[in-house]
């Protein structure tokens, strides 16, 4: 071979390596560079897994699970920056207890310096919490119904840290109304658990049953632990044509029994806090036929559709029977639901380098300016005037039917 084609063999060789080489200095950084990893998150999580809430408490504490899975799979959230941040959701159990849930929302925002807060299950566990968040200055998202938790029954002002995804007893009780007016029943009973959620129904109804002409003949509490219930023959007397009940189950199941079985072939209407399949499994054969105003995902699969929040709810309801072994999903999975996913909203609008008070007060910030979030009981919209952005005319009125929740649309009521 002559040295002019050994030369110009070797500048070939030359040329194609130095390409090669240029090649993989051009693709290296695209394939190679790491994701950048910011401060890691934590979501104190408390619920009522134990004692009297538990049938609520329990599927709450499973979607947490759930969505720490979640979490995992997918490498945290990340923020505004691109910078993603993994996300340890540390699950608690107030154990239904007010002073177990305070304590622990001190310890969780003072010890353990989580960046939001949610909890809890019941409403006198949350309104326990609400000055602690309020005074570490860390937002909070309750799981449970009475408006008093995000709003000073004295100012009327919404609570700064104070967020929830719960409707309301008043959005129930307006609900419970329009569907006895279509019915033609305009007198009623009222039975309540002696509990904040119980008397907070109760006082409900006396503000928005009168609005639809519905006189209450006849309102009394009793002890969610009871087995008797003297109330139930002051009900027989009282001339009312339904029994309204607000409680939670087991009391809902165990004093719907009482009630079916003693007054005759009244009407039973339950508030939204006996929306759990604990209520049918319970209560049994006198369950059948009761109705009660309920969030959707209690129905997913009879919506619409069309419903925006069918599809969420329907992917919600087999990741939780994968979590659950096979459990029925109840409202409550909702409310929990809900809320870690507003805490994950507030989050992720956290630019990476911020000290823990200022993470704590975007977050806030983050939460408050949610729109249109697509969650289980329907489409909310929040704003500093409006910490809970829920359509009440995204309930529905369910009935027990064969063992089973069942849609009840109004051209049905009747």
């Amino acid at each position: 071979m002559s040295s002019k084609v050994c030369a110009r063999t070797r500048r070939a060789a030359l040329w194609a390596g130095l390409a090669l080489v240029l090649a993989g200095i051009l693709v290296l950084p695209l394939s190679a560079a790491p994701a950048r990893v910011g401060t890691p998150y934590r979501i104190g999580f408390i619920a009522s897994v134990t004692g009297p809430g538990s049938s609520l408490g329990t599927p709450e504490r499973d979607v947490a699970r759930l969505v720490q899975e979640r979490l995992n799979r997918e490498g945290g959230i990340p923020g505004p920056d691109g910078v993603r941040h993994e996300v340890q959701i540390l699950i608690n159990d107030d154990q239904s207890r007010a002073d177990v849930a305070a304590s622990l929302a001190r310890r969780l925002i003072e010890q353990e310096q989580v960046h939001v807060l949610v909890g809890t299950t019941l409403s006198g566990p949350s309104l326990a919490i609400v000055p602690i968040a309020t005074e570490l200055r860390t937002p909070n998202i309750s799981m449970a119904s009475a408006r008093a938790i995000i709003e000073d029954p004295a100012t009327k002002r919404m609570r700064t840290w104070i967020f929830k995804p719960v409707p309301e007893n008043l959005h129930s009780a307006a609900k419970q109304a329009e569907y006895l007016k279509a019915v033609r029943i305009d007198r009623v009973c009222h039975l309540y658990e002696n509990t904040a959620y119980g008397q907070d129904t109760f006082a409900s109804a006396k503000q928005e049953f009168p609005k639809a002409g519905i006189r209450i003949l006849y309102g009394d509490s009793f002890d969610r632990f009871a087995t008797e219930f003297p109330q139930v023959t002051r009900v027989r007397a009282s001339g009312c044509q339904a029994v309204v009940i607000g409680s939670i189950p087991p009391a809902a199941a165990v004093i719907n029994v009482a009630v079916a079985g003693r007054v005759g072939p009244r009407k039973i209407v339950h508030g939204h806090g006996a929306c759990s399949p604990d209520l049918i499994r319970t209560a049994g054969q006198a369950a059948e036929g009761t109705v009660m105003p309920c969030g959707k995902i209690l129905v997913a699969d009879q919506l619409p559709a069309n419903d925006p929040v069918r599809r969420v709810n329907l992917e919600l309801i087999a990741e939780y029977a994968r979590v659950s072994g096979g459990q029925p999903i109840s409202t409550f999975a909702g409310h929990a639901y809900d809320a870690l996913q507003w805490a994950l909203v507030g989050l992720q609008a956290v630019p990476d380098g911020q000290p823990l008070a200022r993470i704590r007060e975007l977050a806030r910030d983050g939460v408050e300016r949610i729109r249109n979030y697509v969650g289980t009981h329907g489409v909310m919209n929040l704003s500093p005037e409006d910490h809970l952005g829920f359509d009440p005319k995204d309930f529905v009125i369910v009935t027990v039917q064969g063992g089973r929740f069942v849609l009840l649309p109004p051209d049905r009521w009747k």
